[in-house]
């Protein structure tokens, strides 16, 4: 391996060679690139890149990369600088390279990668188990629990790669079928990524996938001392069960988790804000607004109540703009605005909040101001698809439905203050007719219940 590498010539042929539009051209320079400079001369080019095995492989195939380690090696050289970095792996000719190098080369420095399968290819094309005992940080990632629920269905094992699952919220992955993954699968961690986030709430759902142990203990929790201390009155349309279920949970949530002014102070993303953001909360009995948004929206969806969770800006009692985190919250067929965070402390004292099931008008007060003329400014900032309303700010994505209903903030302060005598009174219905009929959720006939059309009436105002 040479010594001097000519970076200038190297830096001149790839420049080149991206801002080549026609194949053609493309194909020659590259070709060109090939017999003037080796592997290992446009590997020491790459390091200075961000992302340098994306750009070593624009050049050469992945199996050029294995081979110059290996020589830089064998020459004493210190490769720990490329294995100690990640390796995205998604083709399956690069995944049918690692899998031939797993079988054919003894264990060495390389092995240390820590290779990024994405998706389920490396099920279909790869030998998992040579792959996981040589490469013992690789794993796969982007796995959808639909796609993991049709391998369960075929029988086969599946370990040896640890696998991260994703998944829209914690409906979908009780601990019953966690368990049966886990007889196929290693299971490294569990992702949670809302599926109808827009481009604009791209953050939503955990920063970092969570380990199957925080996993099983936020379940644990949730089945627990949630779902398992729900009532509703089977006799009722679907509109007032979703009511009766989702204003338990509120009260449950507020009881449970208070607010962590701590984190609150802290950058949105340091170790405290983004431990308050997400589902922790429910086993550290602290959150921030983005962490009480998260936590109902997953505990919602256990019960069948779709959530989604709307990520914009408030004004503070000094008239500052702060990021601030509520939700959307679906009701029968109707949707509604819900702040938990800003509701938790009249919840808590048993008093009602114009924070909960209110629509947009109410939600938002009367000093709202709709801007949706393309191209207009206010004080430099574009005004397109946005709307400024009574203390929020907050752009228009995919997320926003429209909250044309409300439900009065006194008659949801009744039903949580009714829903918590629930579980001392249900089984004594024949001596108080306020509670005729009242039953526990969880293996109850609600799922046959919510599944008439029919509407509450009397209620939406």
């Amino acid at each position: 391996m040479k010594n001097e590498i000519n970076y200038e010539l190297i830096n001149n042929m790839y420049i080149a060679w991206l801002n080549e539009r026609e194949p053609f051209m493309q194909r020659k320079i590259k070709d060109d690139m090939k017999s003037k400079i080796t592997p290992y001369e446009f590997l020491m080019y790459c390091e200075k890149s961000s992302s340098p095995f994306r750009t070593f492989r624009n050049i050469f195939p992945l199996c050029y990369l294995f081979e110059t380690l290996k020589q830089m090696q064998k020459q004493g050289l210190d490769i720990s600088n490329f294995t100690n970095q990640s390796l995205l792996i998604e083709t399956p000719e690069e995944i049918r390279t690692v899998s031939n190098f797993a079988k054919r080369e003894p264990s060495s420095q390389i092995n240390n990668f820590g290779i990024i399968f994405k998706g389920q290819n490396v099920f279909e094309y790869g030998d998992i188990k040579t792959i996981g005992e040589k490469f013992p940080y690789a794993y796969a990632n982007n796995l959808s629990i639909e796609q993991i629920e049709q391998m369960v269905k075929s029988g086969k094992d599946y370990k040896g790669i640890p696998i991260t699952v994703t998944i829209d919220n914690i409906g979908e992955l009780p601990l019953e079928k966690l368990n049966c993954i886990e007889k196929c699968f290693d299971i490294d961690g569990i992702k949670i990524v809302a599926k109808n986030r827009s481009a604009h709430n791209a953050h939503q759902g955990e920063c970092t996938p969570l380990n199957v142990r925080a996993y099983k203990q936020i379940r644990n929790v949730v089945d627990n001392e949630i779902l398992n201390n729900l009532y509703i009155d089977p006799n009722l349309d679907k509109m007032n069960v979703d009511l009766q279920l989702s204003a338990q949970i509120l009260d449950k949530l507020a009881n449970r988790i208070e607010y962590d002014f701590d984190a609150a102070e802290k950058p949105r993303f340091s170790k405290e804000s983004k431990m308050a953001s997400g589902l922790i909360g429910l086993l550290t009995g602290k959150s921030i607004c983005k962490g009480y948004s998260e936590i109902l929206r997953n505990v919602l969806s256990c019960v069948d109540i779709d959530s989604v969770v709307i990520d914009g800006v408030s004004l503070d009692n000094a008239g500052e703009e702060v990021e601030h985190s509520w939700n959307l919250v679906k009701i029968g067929d109707f949707w509604f605005n819900v702040d938990l965070t800003n509701a938790r402390e009249n919840i808590c004292a048993g008093k009602p909040s114009g924070n909960l099931f209110m629509s947009d008008m109410a939600f938002y007060d009367t000093r709202k101001k709709f801007t949706f003329e393309k191209g207009k400014e206010i004080n430099g900032k574009s005004m397109e698809s946005t709307v400024i309303v009574g203390g929020h700010v907050r752009a228009y994505g995919t997320n926003n439905k429209q909250c044309k209903a409300y439900i009065a903030p006194a008659l949801t302060s009744n039903l949580i203050q009714k829903s918590r005598l629930y579980a001392e009174n249900y089984e004594k219905d024949s001596k108080n007719a306020d509670y005729k009929g009242v039953i526990p959720y969880i293996g109850s006939v609600a799922e046959k219940t919510r599944s008439s059309s029919k509407n509450i009436s009397g209620v939406i105002k």
